[in-house]
């Protein structure tokens, strides 16, 4: 009787541990669907026009990608161009490329920082411009401008955007 009891206790055991490894696993499979959300409250201006979004949220279980500064290098770490216009277009580029090593896109970036030296409403026309060129993706990531005096990436670097990513 006593064997019996304990074949009875194993087995109740076995079939909890199973049920409770399918509800992890269920729940995992839930966390895979769930996509990443791009998020402007209607209380907040319509960011979109400057090709940004207020909020992302990214659901548990993705992976993040956070990737230094890129800037207008060549492939041997020298400054391309002193000119603005050109060092946004290899800065794109560059992250671009950045993310490509990862297997991402354009589309996976969550979050961008953008540093401009000597910050201008031109300066931010002449980025928005040109990078909505390359920059075309379904929503726009969470985005900061931060004007700065000197980029400690090279003498002349204008320009520096740091993304964060997420698949």
């Amino acid at each position: 009787m006593t064997q019996r009891i304990v074949s009875i206790l194993l087995l109740t055991v076995l079939l909890a541990c199973t049920a409770s490894e399918n509800v992890t696993s269920q729940k995992a499979n839930t966390m895979e669907k769930e996509e990443i959300s791009f998020i402007n409250p209607n209380e907040l201006f319509n960011p979109q026009q400057n090709g940004f979004s207020h909020i992302v949220k990214i659901p548990q279980g993705k992976e993040h990608y956070y990737f230094s500064g890129q800037w207008a290098s060549d492939s041997d770490g020298k400054l391309i161009s002193k000119d603005f216009k050109e060092q946004v277009s290899k800065t794109v580029v560059n992250v671009k490329a950045a993310l490509n090593a990862e297997g991402l896109s354009l589309n996976d970036v969550v979050k961008q920082t953008v540093y401009i030296v000597d910050f201008t409403p031109e300066k931010k026309e002449m980025l928005v411009d040109v990078a909505s060129k390359e920059w075309r993706v379904e929503n726009f990531p969470a985005s900061t401008i931060v004007p700065v005096p000197l980029l400690a990436t090279a003498p002349n670097c204008l320009i520096e955007i740091e993304i964060i990513a997420a698949k």
